[in-house]
């Protein structure tokens, strides 16, 4: 109860006083600011906007709320810096939600600009799963809204629109935009393509002419107890001959890795939380020849590449029940569903079987906002209408 009485304050009296009191100022026409809500260093959601305005000459401010690591103090001690910042900007772009932003009604001459961090549409969120057991109260929801200040959200293609308008509860507002996502541009770059598998050699020159599988899976559970899935059989899996490999990363929310058995462990590689390989997401499915997933909006990334998508999906039923898609499952992905570690198996040693023309047609529909140009276009659009 004290919780709720220390929010409704800070959130009702606290931030939007604060937000009126700093914006007395005059506008800065070429500041921009980045949020980050949990991580400690520059995403690639906003890297190449990073650089496009850095070029193009204007004054760049970020702020590091570490929503995820910090305490109550910490939290509202970054807001109120970082909203004494923004009250001034004339760009803020987010990359996650956070009910700060809904706190008070942004300035005039301000734009709020949310990338997301995720591709396509894919597992439900936001009010699209609003009182159910994965979502949010609706009414809290409601109450602390962070997306009512939104003035543009990029989004992949056009028929992903519709379910960012319901997850943000912006329908009718024409805000959501199919412009693409900026950090995809990467997967246009020749230069970038071939530094990855520089970067891959450099570091396991001995994979060289294997076939490298991406396990990329999604978390299970709630946020704050995010866990990794446990279904894959390591005897199946070790029938795999010696010319392929695997590379696991989980969500960034899971902190705990796999335990890989020792016989295993110079062809299976969990690399959630490693740095030493120096490897971005976004060159690991450059550099590797097929993905496995199960409900992650990678499928959008990877579907770029042309390359073959597995999907492990063994809890397929009970995550149905959780949390839900936009669009039925079994239809929407652009490969074939396995359930259990030998399926898979079968599938990785049959991919020239694998159905292009399905994975071009899902490209095509979700990602056509995608051409390596998105963070250009965004950064115009939203020039034009300063």
């Amino acid at each position: 109860m004290v919780r709720k009485i220390v929010k409704w304050f800070v959130f009702k009296c606290i931030y939007p006083f604060w937000y009126w009191l700093t914006s007395r100022r005059a506008i800065r026409r070429n500041k921009v600011i980045f949020v980050e809500n949990h991580q400690g260093a520059l995403t690639d959601n906003f890297r190449l906007l990073y650089q496009e305005f850095r070029q193009r000459g204007y004054d760049i401010h970020v702020h590091y709320l570490r929503v995820a690591h910090s305490g109550w103090g910490t939290i509202i001690r970054r807001s109120m810096r970082l909203i004494g910042d923004m009250a001034t900007a004339s760009v803020v772009f987010l990359n996650e939600s956070n009910s700060l932003f809904g706190a008070f009604t942004l300035r005039k001459g301000t734009q709020l600009i949310q990338v997301w961090h995720a591709c396509g549409a894919f597992k439900k969120w936001g009010y699209s799963v609003a009182d159910k057991e994965f979502g949010e109260d609706a009414k809290e929801l409601s109450r602390y809204s962070g997306h009512r200040n939104y003035t543009l959200v990029p989004v992949s293609g056009r028929d992903v629109c519709f379910a960012y308008e319901e997850a943000f509860g912006l329908q009718g507002r024409h805000v959501v935009k199919p412009l693409g996502v900026s950090r995809t541009d990467v997967f246009f770059d020749d230069a970038y393509k071939q530094k990855a598998f520089e970067h891959l050699y450099q570091w396991r020159p001995e994979w060289k002419g294997k076939t490298i599988l991406l396990y990329l899976p999604t978390f299970r559970g709630s946020i704050k107890e995010a866990k990794a899935p446990d279904a894959l059989d390591w005897e199946i899996l070790a029938g795999l001959d010696e010319s392929y490999v695997m590379v696991i990363q989980n969500h960034p929310f899971v902190t705990s890795k796999m335990e890989i058995p020792a016989d295993l462990s110079h062809r299976v590689l969990d690399i959630t939380g490693m740095s030493e390989h120096g490897m971005t997401t976004d060159e690991w499915m450059i550099v590797s020849d097929i993905c496995i997933t199960d409900y992650s909006s990678v499928v959008f990334d990877y579907s770029l590449l042309e390359k073959p998508i597995l999907f492990f999906a063994y809890d397929l039923a009970s995550y149905y029940d959780e949390r839900g898609f936009y669009f039925p499952y079994e239809d929407f992905v652009p490969g074939p569903i396995v359930y259990n570690t030998e399926e898979l198996v079968e599938q990785i040693t049959g991919i020239t079987g694998f159905d292009y023309h399905k994975l071009n047609a899902f490209k095509d529909r979700y990602m056509n906002g995608c051409d390596g140009a998105s963070t250009k276009r965004i950064v115009n659009r939203i020039l034009e209408t300063a």
